[in-house]
Parts: C-alpha cells; sequence; structure tokens
C-alpha cells in the first residue's frame, strides 16, 4: 500500500513539475511566401491538453485558415517526464505587404508575434498552364568574389507524381551550401491548387566573372492510379547567369570579407583594471555576420603589447541556415598573461569588411582598452610575511618547551631512524641517476633521429615555397611541423600557429592559409619569404637548451 502511495506521489511530482516548466511557442516554416501560397504555423505547449486549445481566431484578420490539426505526446526517459501538445495550422494570406501573426495566449502564456512577407507572384509563375513546371529566383544579377548568391528553386505540380528525383545542384568554381530542408506546402495559380516543392541553397562563386548556375531537372511519373503504370515525364528548366564581380581595388590589404552585416564584440572575463603577473585573464572576442559561412570569419589578430603574452584558444565557429542565407558566427578565446607590472593600452582592432548591400567598405571595431598590472608585495608586506613565517616555528618550539620530557624524547628522531633515511635517500638518488643516464642516451638518439626525419620536409617545403607553389608548400609544411613541434600530428596550418613563437612566420603561414582559400589569389603568392622564416626557425624547447638549458624565472627581478 505504502509502495503504490510512493509511486502515485512520484508520478504526480513530476506532472506538477511538467506543468511547472509550461512553454507556449510558435513557428512557422517560412517567412517569405509569394502571393496563393500557404504558410504552415507550428504552435506547441508543453504539456497534454485534451480538449481545450488557443484561441486562433485572431490570425483570421490577415490570413485564412485552410487546415488545422493537433497532436498530443507523452515520454518518460530517465526518470523525467515530458508531455507536449502540438497544433500546426495551414495558412493562407489574403492580401501582399508585411502580414504580422499577433501573439497567441494560452494558459497564461503568449508567443511571439512572428512577421510574414507576401510579395506578388511573379508574372511567368502567373502565365504557366502546364500541370508541372520550374521556376528558380536569384536574390541578385551580381555579386562579388566570395559573397553570398540565394538561390532559390520551385517545382510546381497539379497531377501527383511518383518515384520523382530531383538532380543535386553542383556550380562549377563555387561552393553550394543547402539551407535547410526541402519544404513542401501548397499554392494558387490562375484558380489552380498545385502543390509546391523547395530547395535553397546559399552559393559561393571562387573566381570572378560569368557564373553559371545550372539549371533544375525532374524525372518521374505522373501517377494513373494504384493499378494502371504511370506516365514517365522528364522536366528541366534554363540556367541562371551572375556576373561575379572581383575584389575592389579600394579594397585594404587584409582578409576580404564580403557580407551583408559584420560585427564585432568583446568582453573580458575578470577585472582588466587589476590584472596580476602570471595570473591568465580571458579575451573573449565575438564575431557575427549575414551572407558569409563561418569559415570566411578570419581570426582576429591582438596586438603584440611589451609585458604580455597571448594563448589562443581552439575557436568555436556556427553556421545557422535562414530564409535570407547564412547567418555565421565565431568564437575566439584568448588567454593573456601579464609578465611585468604597469599600466598598458590594448589599442583599438579595427576589422575592414565589404558591404554587399552598399558596396563600400565598413570596419567592425574593438574599442580600445586599459590594463592595469598589479606590482609586486611591498618591502613592507614582504617583512611582515617573514615575520610571520620565522615566529611559525618559534611557536612549535614554545609548545615543544610545555610538553612533559618523555613526550619530547618520543617525538625526536633515534639515530637508527636517521641512518635509515640517509640509506632510503641514497638509494633512490642511485635510481634517479640511471634512469636519468638512459633517458639522455635515448634523447641524443631521437634528436639525431629527428634531424633526419626533418631534412625532407624541409627540401620539399624549399621548392615548394621557391616555385611559388602554395599547394605543395602546405603539404611540406604539415610534414614540417609533424616531425618538428612539439604537439603532432597537425592538420590544418592554422594548427600549427598555435605552436610557433615566431610573429613573422605565423603571419607569413596565415597568408599562404589565406592564398589557399582564395582561389583569386593563388598565382599572386610568393614563397621565398615563407621559405626563410622557417629555414631560421627554431623550436621553443631548442632554443631553451642552446641558451642555458634552464627555465626563464616566473617573475623576473627587473
Amino acid at each position: 500500500m505504502v509502495r503504490h502511495f510512493i509511486l502515485a506521489l512520484t508520478v504526480s511530482l513530476y506532472s506538477l513539475l511538467g506543468w511547472a516548466s509550461t512553454a507556449f511557442e510558435a513557428t512557422v516554416d517560412r517567412n517569405k511566401v509569394s502571393e496563393g501560397d500557404t504558410v504552415i504555423l507550428t504552435v506547441r505547449y508543453a504539456a497534454n491538453v485534451f480538449s481545450d486549445s488557443p484561441n486562433f481566431r485572431p490570425l483570421t484578420q490577415d490570413f485564412r485558415i485552410v487546415n488545422q490539426q493537433r497532436k498530443s505526446s507523452f515520454q518518460f526517459i530517465n526518470g523525467k517526464s515530458e508531455n507536449w501538445t502540438v497544433w500546426t495550422l495551414s495558412l493562407s494570406p489574403k492580401r501582399k505587404g508585411k502580414l504580422q501573426i499577433p501573439p497567441l495566449k494560452f494558459e497564461g502564456e503568449v508567443t511571439k508575434p512572428i512577421w510574414i512577407e507576401v510579395a506578388e507572384m511573379s508574372q511567368r509563375i502567373q502565365n504557366q498552364q502546364d500541370d508541372v513546371f520550374f521556376d528558380t529566383q536569384v536574390d541578385v544579377s551580381k555579386a562579388y568574389v566570395q559573397g553570398q548568391i540565394l538561390y532559390t528553386e520551385k517545382l510546381f505540380f497539379a497531377v501527383p507524381l511518383d518515384n520523382g528525383q530531383l538532380n543535386e545542384l553542383a556550380v562549377d568554381e563555387a561552393v553550394v551550401t543547402p539551407l535547410g530542408e526541402i519544404k513542401q506546402y501548397n499554392t494558387r495559380v490562375n484558380g489552380r491548387n498545385f502543390n509546391v516543392y523547395e530547395r535553397q541553397f546559399a552559393i559561393f562563386p571562387q573566381t570572378s566573372g560569368e557564373m553559371v548556375i545550372p539549371g533544375p531537372r525532374y524525372t518521374g511519373e505522373i501517377s494513373n492510379g494504384p493499378w494502371r503504370p504511370g506516365r514517365p515525364i522528364s522536366l528541366g528548366h534554363p540556367p541562371k547567369k551572375i556576373e561575379v564581380l572581383p575584389k575592389p581595388s579600394s579594397y585594404p590589404n587584409a582578409p576580404w570579407i564580403p557580407a551583408k552585416n559584420f560585427s564585432v564584440s568583446a568582453n573580458w572575463q575578470g577585472d582588466p583594471q587589476q590584472i596580476k603577473i602570471g595570473d591568465p585573464i580571458t579575451l573573449t572576442i565575438n564575431i557575427e555576420a549575414k551572407g558569409l559561412s563561418s569559415a570566411q570569419i578570419p581570426a582576429v589578430a591582438i596586438p603584440e603589447l611589451d609585458g604580455f603574452k597571448y594563448y589562443p584558444d581552439q575557436a568555436q565557429t556556427q553556421d545557422q541556415d535562414t530564409a535570407s542565407g547564412l547567418i555565421s558566427s565565431r568564437k575566439q578565446s584568448i588567454a593573456v598573461v601579464a609578465t611585468k607590472p604597469g599600466q598598458f593600452r590594448l589599442p583599438e582592432i579595427r576589422i575592414p569588411w565589404w558591404n554587399t548591400q552598399t558596396n563600400r567598405v565598413e570596419y567592425a571595431t574593438i574599442d580600445a582598452q586599459a590594463l592595469t598590472v598589479e606590482t609586486k608585495a611591498s618591502p613592507a608586506q614582504r617583512t611582515q610575511n617573514s615575520t610571520e613565517a620565522i615566529q611559525a616555528p618559534l611557536a612549535v618550539n614554545a609548545q615543544k618547551a610545555l610538553l612533559p620530557p618523555e613526550t619530547v624524547r618520543e617525538n625526536e628522531w633515534s639515530p637508527w631512524m636517521l641512518s635509515t633515511l640517509l640509506f632510503a635517500i641514497l638509494w633512490l638518488a642511485t635510481i634517479l641517476y640511471i634512469v636519468w643516464q638512459r633517458d639522455r642516451k635515448s634523447t641524443l638518439v631521437t634528436a639525431e633521429s629527428t634531424a633526419a626525419d626533418t631534412s625532407k620536409p624541409l627540401k620539399a617545403l624549399k621548392k615548394a615555397c621557391r616555385e611559388n607553389q602554395p599547394d605543395m608548400a602546405r603539404h611540406a609544411l604539415l610534414n614540417w611541423a609533424n616531425t618538428t613541434l612539439p604537439h603532432a600530428p597537425y592538420g590544418r596550418l592554422t594548427d600549427i600557429c598555435k605552436d610557433l613563437n615566431d610573429k613573422a612566420l605565423i603571419s607569413a603561414i596565415q597568408e599562404l592559409d589565406y592564398t589557399l582559400y582564395s582561389a583569386t589569389g593563388n598565382s599572386a603568392w610568393q614563397g621565398e619569404y615563407l621559405w626563410q622564416l622557417v629555414n631560421q626557425y627554431k623550436p621553443m624547447a631548442q632554443s631553451s637548451q642552446n641558451q642555458d638549458n634552464g627555465l626563464k624565472p616566473l617573475y623576473p627581478t627587473s
């Protein structure tokens, strides 16, 4: 009886928790539609609802409710219950323009408003008389190299189709990124009902000149019912041609960033006015771009400051598909470590980018930041610490003097205990010496083999750089790093830069990486400078051994 009561109480508590954490939200499948199209509105409430429903009457001001369905679900996973109810509505806009799906209310919860942009149906679609036809659109007729082109293709069909297949989109000299899943909805053309399959892509041309986007092709059958064979159909559509403009000559000598919008922000984890020597403080740089992939967002170079060292972490990137294209972000964290006290100023950081909507250079900026590194402890403070350290053993000795003589003698070490300890120390020292000698010989052998392993990649890199071949240089540089640097294996050039202590070499490798990404710049790359820097480079471990085979003090006494 008690067991059943506890079980019932537990289920009731989980049910109450589910209701306490209710959420009410609304989403749509598309924010941009044409006249006659339907919009799928999904309304979700985080609890089971068996009879009641939200008031959808406010929707009828600008939309016709074509269809409405409800579905309730429940699941119990890992001791947690989750239940929800989903209403799915097909809405048909009543007019053109910017329409609002108003906030919906239910059980004290309110959804956020949603805006729908309804455009006039194109004349070419209105003129269609076929049962099955294609329509394609691009958002621009001219684009900049590596800038985004939004390409949409739609398949309209007023008859049932079976065994259909759409071709995959491939564009020469361009990066093609699908945006979301294939959308399916209904529309009306000349009084007839059509089903629509819609695909959308973000296309990034890699070379200037004329770019041809091949037209879509559909193969399948028009259904004649379940008992009769279908009628084969093969349908195509003309290609789209886009003029791709080169990078403007007025653009600064910096990474090329063509975007609709580009913003940067920075924040410090810790107080930049109270930095302590040797203690890291984290600078986080967040970049968000519209009409750009995260792979195109460059790393932000932090100005060098005498008295500071930078240790960048692996950047976090993200790409989000939207109706207007890609929205990308990059989060870059850098550990900043001060090596000497004083007042410092991190200069303003300006990142140039090209606004593809206004056709001009703009700058995203990080404001200058004052930095204060606290000085070392004052002489009076050090004297106080020393006095406390001296007084501590005196206090122990005073307490020991108050103990009875027998207790004092019990705590003192006898001669045989001292001799045993001395023997153990000598024995341990002998073992450590043998191990050190063996490791020393192993290190010498490893150094000789490493030198031999490094020579081949160096020769290959020298050849690639002097012949100005960036692809060959990248391959040879990775091989050199994997046989020379401490944190091998390396798969990307950006990974190599993290383990280098030469600013000029890092900059040269970043230039090579940018050249490889930018198809327009390969022919202009000159590799001699990179080869000279690599040939003269000494890894941190090797250079420190050549100096004094010791470590620099963590807190230098200047």
